[in-house]
């Protein structure tokens, strides 16, 4: 196929901040300063989905339901504030996953970083990428050198979407490196969250020393 031009895009942005939207009986405004708990100017509308602000993934619309279902039929507590390491992927071959922070955002929050990186292709524990013939990708860990606790991910690799779901479980409940490296997982599956904090450290920063 020849072109002259090949034009890319991605993302979409909810213009203006401040929504309003016409119901027909009146007007219906959503601001953020609602979306703590998904309400509009209009308490007995809720704004779900990408109208909202927030981030525009299906999985985040089925977590508004049941922010507003726990609005309407539970205790009221559950808001957009409970998210916590919220993964990331972008399906392309292999996909991209991400969850929590990144080295640069670790550090920029005060702690003395740890992170594991290693190759797709050099992990044995890995062996779907083997048998589909597609070893592309790298792992990418970020922990807190001091308490080993996971703070982030970048997964690019086969099945990198599922993997991370488990990474992102460990970071929303602070987990250590260690709960994960140690645990007891099925055979064969991809267990590469076993090498958590393993043997594919690549960078740690230098222990602080108190001034005296």
């Amino acid at each position: 196929m020849d072109t002259v031009t090949v034009l890319t895009g991605h993302g979409r942005f909810r213009d203006p901040d401040t929504v309003v939207v016409d119901t027909g009986t009146g007007q219906v405004t959503v601001t953020g300063a609602t979306i703590l708990y998904l309400r509009t100017s209009r308490p007995h509308i809720y704004a779900l989905g990408d109208v909202n602000g927030g981030p525009q993934f299906t999985y985040i619309s089925l977590d508004d339901s049941r922010i507003v279902l726990d609005q309407l039929t539970g205790e009221g507590s559950r808001s957009t504030a409970d998210r916590v390491a919220i993964p990331h992927t972008v399906f392309m071959t292999p996909p991209l996953a991400t969850v929590g922070l990144t080295e640069k955002e670790a550090r920029a929050s005060g702690h003395r970083v740890k992170v594991g990186s290693q190759a797709v292709a050099d992990i044995v524990a890995m062996p779907r990428a083997y048998v589909v013939e597609e070893t592309r990708g790298m792992m990418k860990f970020v922990m807190d050198a001091d308490t080993d606790e996971i703070l982030g991910a970048a997964l690019l690799g086969v099945d990198a979407q599922e993997l991370i779901n488990t990474v992102a479980l460990a970071v929303r409940h602070r987990l250590k490196a260690a709960d994960l490296r140690n645990a007891v997982y099925t055979h064969p599956s991809d267990d590469v969250v076993e090498r958590l904090g393993g043997a594919a450290i690549v960078r740690i920063d230098e222990a602080q020393t108190a001034d005296v």
